[in-house]
This record gives structure tokens, sequence and C-alpha cells, in this order.
């Protein structure tokens, strides 16, 4: 499930791009892994919760059903590479993607590269540095390209300041009774 909250919007240099606002990854030998994300562009949050066979490969599907209003046919994953920069448990993690479009193999491919002491997060931002290439390759307008709110029950598609005084009001309601 996909939901997308409008914020205010952002007038500075990349505010077209996406970033990584927050995550979370639930992984084990047990069940799948779980990923929950909340991506920040064009002005609005967009946020998606996945499943996949591993905590990388969770946050990525996550980042795809997050923007798949803006991917077109999707995104495929070509190359994933991680390397240590450096020696022992304090080193940080080099990751290196490419993505190529899903419709052919003759499409161009998208790098995407990040450094961080935390290997999901390294594999998660080189991941979306790498669909921000090709935004901005295909010159898509992230603002212009929300989608409408889909066929749940419970969408989240307000403001940020309604969303606040919606909870603010729930959590009144439950301690005055």
């Amino acid at each position: 499930m996909t939901s997308i909250q409008p914020s205010t919007p952002v007038e500075e240099a990349g505010a077209s791009q996406i970033s990584v606002e927050r995550w979370t990854v639930s992984s084990s030998s047990e069940r799948d892994s779980r990923a929950s994300l909340v991506l920040y562009g064009g002005g609005w949050h967009w946020r998606a919760h996945a499943t996949g066979n591993g905590a990388v490969d969770a946050l990525m599907r996550a980042v795809d059903e997050a923007l798949a209003s803006l991917l077109g046919n999707g995104l495929q994953l070509t190359t994933y590479d991680v390397h240590a920069t450096g020696e022992g448990h304090d080193t940080t993690a080099e990751v290196t993607v490419s993505l190529r479009p899903r419709d052919g193999e003759t499409a161009p491919i998208y790098p995407g590269r990040a450094t961080h002491e935390n290997v999901l997060e390294a594999s998660l931002s080189a991941y979306v540095d790498a669909i921000n290439g090709y935004l901005a390759d295909r010159a898509i307008d992230v603002a212009s390209r929300i989608p409408s709110p889909g066929a749940t029950d419970r969408h989240d598609a307000a403001p940020d300041h309604e969303v606040r005084s919606r909870t603010v009001n729930a959590i009144s309601r439950l301690y005055n009774g």
C-alpha cells in the first residue's frame, strides 16, 4: 500500500529530487523481510511498505512501491555492489547500483552510489541516487506526478497540519473519554 501525504512546498535546489527521510526494516531467517519508508520530493512525502527476500530487497521494493507513479513500467536492478572502504568493524560501506527501465534491454543504465556506516542506509541511498538520475534524464517533474489516493479504506493524503490535527483530536478523544 502506498500513501501520499502532501506537505509544504519546498523552494530550494534539488526539490525535484527524491531524498530518504526515514526507514525501518525487519529481517530474520524465519520470515520475509519487511520494510517501511518515507521519501521526500517535490514538496510531498511518499510512503510505502514492502516485503522482500532480505532487508535490502524489501527496502528497494518499498521505494518502487512508493514511487510507482513516477517510474512508469518500473526500473530493473542490473548491478549491486558493496565494498568496505577500510578495515575492521568501524569501516563504511560503499554501495554502487545500476538501474535500467524495464521497457527494453537497450534502455540506458542509471548508476547510483552512496557511502555510509550502515550498509542498509548506503544501499537505499545508492538506489535513490540512481532513481534521481533516471528522473532527471527523463525530465520527470516530481511535484506534478502525485497520484490520486488509492482504493483503500484508509488513505493518508492530507496536508501535514491536517494529519497532526486529526492525530491530536484522536488522542484528545481517547484521553477525555
